[in-house]
């Protein structure tokens, strides 16, 4: 059994600090951020964005607060809200009541916000409130809805995609989730990057011929990129020095003063010790995150780009290990103040607290594909386990070497936080990245992973794991289906597809092909139309949202001058995600097994039991539920279904294709969407009623798999996973009394090897039983830190939304 090792009194405090803070948003960067969008509006939209962040990084308040190992934050009140923050659109002033301390507080019996201690005073609430009024005037929507791609309104009447609804188009939101360079800044310093575009613009100065235009811009924006990461850094190494004028004690002057010495340093160059390579990690995350933030990004392979620097500590007698447990412990907590509150769909899907910083440990050694654990790589989930964190989620990249003690932790850490790390398999990515997405050896077996499951490389690839607008590239099968047997029509709001894509009703179909011939005419209509609007999307943000900071640490923009946005990473791709197909899969197997093959029912019968959402048919529901076959059990007749419906996706999308790129990728994730779209989903023809959850990612419905996880395993692999460089998620609940004793732990590993051998990819584990879960239900403060895995994401139990508490609940319990 993997023994963890105690916690600090000083990480303790933080921690405390940290789990139970008020998030205070304010409206002081807003207001630069308008101030500088006004000064610079007529700049080139390259140029525009890093002297808007330049601007607010000048001038953003700094503070470095008690107890804090790394200097920088968002630059808010008490490592507060953003201020483009989503629970700002609430209707706050009328709904939260003024506490004593002069400010709004979400209220605490609202479900919309879930234990969330959000708050705000009223002037600040009241210039925010402005700010976005002379935005909008300004701006506008900054590609509004009264154009679209002819046809479009057919395919958003439907509300069966993300795109379901007018208004719901995502044009304010950034593209992105990817992985930065941090090991680019890490290796070259900001100084050395600037130095590399400014000789550009001075070789080509009063002389920019043929296309060079472009690239002369994108050099001027790197520039003032750079400047803009050097000026951040200095003015908190100048804070870390007023710290040390009024230190209370010597000890902690010392170490301001050492602090400011470090930042000084890494402003312009190449880290040096264990703890700048942390703190520029971390100053470059915040610097992309203060106001030109490029959507979702991960901190990447942590500890391999990392140990080389505390390698060379201990061997210098630099540092002890426990010191450096201490550092990763920090750096973990810091990451969990970057969070800034929701609300809404937004929390229910994205989960509270979760920022999408996907940290990846193990895997393998670019050059000579040795595995690259280290002792960072325990030191990772040490901080997770012992902290109780759920953020940022962790995957452990495994392969044929990886070191037994790695899996043991792993194990331990998945008893103490639900679903933490997720286990992913090399022998399968590595080799799928470089056919699928055109990988050199070497960039692929360096790959990391971002958000929930999304699969990118590291700090040389725009990957756009989900589609340019986050989480919109992608439709929702389970409607889809419905539609294919009901005339095209959406049971749940009564919009139609067009005449073209009508197929009748299931009334008349006389064969399981008609079935599947309708299904597939709507679906592949409807992929098509999600990834065109992507293409809408993309063809627009060059100008929208170029990301020059980004940009100076991924591999190929300063090399070809060209911003992520248009292409200038080395690795260019999008995709999108399909979540719960195996409600669609069960569907399609009773259909097949109840209408086709045992004839107890009739097509009619069927789809009026669908029609009215079981009601007054319970019997046949019982049936279908309890006599067909259901994917998850090992069974080839439901596992053939799964294949066919994810084959089917993927075949679809190989026609996809932007102008940055004509690699399309296929995902099986989705965070906790399956419980959002089950909310708009009719019932299903696998006995499901309509609302409630579908499957969630890539995993059975709820309680269906009843044979245990290796049958769980043997279906899961009964389709290609290697065609999914989106990503997939494959969660799995263990009851804690399987894992007693050294015994169960090696049992559960030896499974998840047996089942990485079979060509699975990815598993994670929910280590808790449905007794503990109810029990924290009833009395959610005893259960404060008790942590669960949704499906892309983990998070408190008793923070989650009851119907995210009841799909856990509901899903299958399994021992060994």
């Amino acid at each position: 059994m993997y023994t963890f090792k105690p916690v600090t009194e000083r990480i303790e405090r933080m921690r405390d600090k940290v789990r139970d803070r008020t998030i205070i948003a304010d409206a002081e960067k807003a207001r630069l951020k308008l101030e500088a969008s006004q000064k610079y509006r007529n700049y080139p939209p390259m140029l525009e964005k890093p002297y808007v962040s330049h601007h607010v990084i000048s001038n953003m308040p700094i503070e470095i607060r008690e107890d804090e190992y790394f200097a920088g934050d968002l630059g808010n009140k008490s490592w507060g809200a953003a201020n483009g923050t989503y629970w700002l659109m609430a209707d706050i002033e009328n709904t939260w009541p003024i506490g004593e301390d002069g400010l709004h507080h979400a209220p605490d019996d609202d479900p919309l916000y879930s234990h969330q201690k959000l708050a705000i005073s009223p002037a600040d609430l009241k210039e925010l409130r402005d700010i976005f009024k002379q935005q909008m005037a300004a701006y506008g929507n900054v590609m509004p809805e009264e154009w679209l791609p002819d046809g479009a309104m057919d395919f958003f009447n439907l509300q069966a995609s993300d795109y379901g609804k007018v208004g719901g188009f995502p044009t304010m939101l950034p593209p992105g989730h990817l992985t930065p360079g941090f090991q680019n800044i890490l290796k070259r310093g900001y100084a050395d990057i600037r130095k590399q575009a400014q000789n550009w613009l001075d070789d080509h100065e009063g002389n920019v011929q043929g296309d060079n235009m472009g690239k002369y811009i994108f050099y001027k924006a790197a520039t003032v990129a750079c400047d803009g990461a050097i000026t951040m850094t200095r003015r908190y190494a100048d804070c870390a020095r007023e710290k040390a004028k009024t230190a209370l004690t010597a000890e902690k002057k010392a170490e301001f003063e050492k602090m400011a010495e470090g930042l000084d340093w890494i402003a312009e160059k190449p880290a040096r010790t264990f703890w700048e390579a942390c703190q520029q990690v971390m100053m470059y995350n915040l610097f992309l995150k203060v106001d030109n933030d490029p959507g979702v990004t991960s901190i990447g392979r942590f500890d391999y780009y990392t140990w080389p620097y505390l390698q060379a500590d201990l061997e210098a007698g630099r540092i002890t290990m426990d010191e450096a447990q201490e550092l990763v412990d920090a750096f973990f907590l810091k990451i969990n103040t970057l969070y800034g509150g929701g609300f809404g769909k937004m929390q229910q899907t994205a989960g509270i607290g979760h920022l999408g910083q996907h940290t990846t440990i193990g895997g393998l050694v670019p050059e000579t594909g040795e595995d690259a654990t280290n002792p960072v790589s325990y030191m990772v989930l040490e901080a997770m386990s012992r902290l109780e964190l759920h953020e940022p989620t962790v995957s452990l990249r495994t392969n044929k070497n990886t070191p037994k003690e790695i899996w043991d932790c792993a194990m331990a850490t998945s008893m103490r936080v639900g679903g933490l790390p997720l286990l992913q398999n090399d022998e399968v990515i590595v080799p799928a990245i470089i056919r699928e997405l055109g990988f050199t050896l070497e960039d692929a077996r360096n790959f990391a992973f971002i958000g929930c499951q999304e699969i990118t490389g590291s700090g040389c690839d725009y990957p756009a794991p989900n589609g340019s607008s986050m989480s919109h590239s992608g439709i929702y099968w389970a409607i889809a289906l419905n539609m294919a047997l009901n005339n095209g029509i959406n049971p749940m709001n009564g919009a139609q597809v067009p005449e073209k894509l009508r197929s009748g009703y299931l009334t008349d179909m006389r064969s399981m092909d008609e079935v599947r011939a309708a299904f597939e005419k709507i679906t592949t209509w409807m992929l098509t139309w999600s990834a065109t609007l992507n293409n809408y999307t993309e063809h627009e943000y060059p100008r929208i949202f170029p990301f020059p900071n980004l940009s100076i640490s991924t591999t190929g923009c300063m090399e070809s001058g060209k911003d992520v946005s248009e292409g200038g990473a080395k690795y260019n791709s999008y995709g999108g995600t399909a979540t719960g197909l195996a409600t669609t899969a069960d569907s399609l197997t009773a259909l097949k097994y109840m209408i086709f093959d045992k004839k107890l029912v009739s097509g009619k019968e069927y789809l009026d039991a669908i029609l009215a959402d079981w009601e007054g048919y319970e019997m046949l529901r019982q049936k279908i539920l309890n006599e067909v076959p259901h994917y998850g059990n090992a069974d080839p007749y439901a596992d053939a279904e799964m294949k066919y419906v994810v084959d089917l996706y993927y075949n679809i999308s190989r026609d996809f294709s932007t102008h940055r790129c004509d690699v399309y990728k296929c995902g099986t994730f989705g965070a906790s969407d399956h419980v959002v779209q089950g909310e708009i989903t009719w019932a299903t023809p696998d006995g499901r009623k309509a609302g409630t959850p579908i499957a969630d990612a890539s995993s059975p419905a709820q309680g269906r798999d009843v044979n245990g996880p290796t049958s769980v395993f043997v279906s899961s692999t009964s389709f290609d996973h290697s065609r999914f460089m989106d990503g997939m998620a494959l969660n799995l609940r263990i009851h804690p009394t399987a894992l007693r004793g050294n015994d169960g732990i090696t049992k559960l590993e030896d499974a998840t090897k047996a089942y990485f051998d079979m060509g699975g990819m990815e598993v994670q584990y929910n280590i808790v039983d449905s007794a503990t879960l109810r029990k924290a239900q009833a009395k959610p403060e005893e259960y404060h830190n008790l942590v669960v895995r949704i499906a892309g994401f983990s998070a408190y139990f008793v923070d989650m939304t009851p119907a995210m508490q009841e799909d856990i609940i509901s899903r299958a319990e399994h021992s060994i």
